[in-house]
């Protein structure tokens, strides 16, 4: 699952090379990503609904005993498959919508960075990882929403979300922190439990 999330931040960097070679095409192209992504939580959807929670764990910062994990419950299913499958068909309809846009690549760039910060924010189980994705998604927002960056509106929404975003961040961080301390874990799963 790491895998495919950091994969998702690779995939949104090379989206201008990607328009290089697929031009109009590239939003079909890119919509692969989301759609397998769905698809494979289809599969699992068996083993959630039964009672079971995946989790995948992958070290991060052993010296601090903070791992990268995520973990897929009913919850956090139901959220990823809305991500990847609403993802798919916005990526569909964006290059239809925004066919011949100059900054078609930017916007490429922004939703699937947008799109894997979500995922990655709904999956996560640490509690430095939850605020890590809700960082970037903050920052991706604010790139989308101030996507016509010539249009003097679009910048002011996009700042007021920006400044909404980050506020909200800084009382998640200080909510975060003070769960770890007062919980002894860092991991959402432990402190549920």
């Amino acid at each position: 699952m790491q895998f495919a999330v950091l994969s998702g931040f690779l995939l949104a960097a090379l989206a201008p090379l990607f328009h290089r070679w697929f031009g109009d095409r590239t939003s079909f192209f890119l919509a692969v990503f989301p759609a397998s992504l769905a698809l494979w939580f289809l599969t699992q959807l068996p083993a959630v609904m039964a009672g079971e929670t995946l989790v995948f764990a992958m070290e991060w910062v052993p010296s601090l005993g903070m791992s990268l994990t995520f973990v897929v419950d009913g919850l956090s299913m139901l959220f990823a498959l809305l991500v990847t499958g609403i993802g798919t068909f916005v990526l569909i309809y964006a290059g239809g919508y925004l066919k011949g846009h100059p900054d078609l690549v930017r916007f490429h760039l922004a939703i699937l960075a947008f799109m894997v910060s979500m995922l990655g924010l709904v999956l996560a189980d640490g509690l430095f990882t939850l605020f890590v994705f809700w960082e970037l998604t903050s920052i991706t927002s604010y790139l989308l929403i101030g996507f016509n960056h010539t249009d003097l509106e679009a910048r002011k929404s996009a700042r007021q979300g920006l400044f909404v975003t980050v506020a909200g961040g800084l009382a998640l961080m200080a909510g975060l922190a003070m769960l770890g301390v007062a919980g002894g874990s860092w991991s959402l799963a432990e402190l549920n439990a």
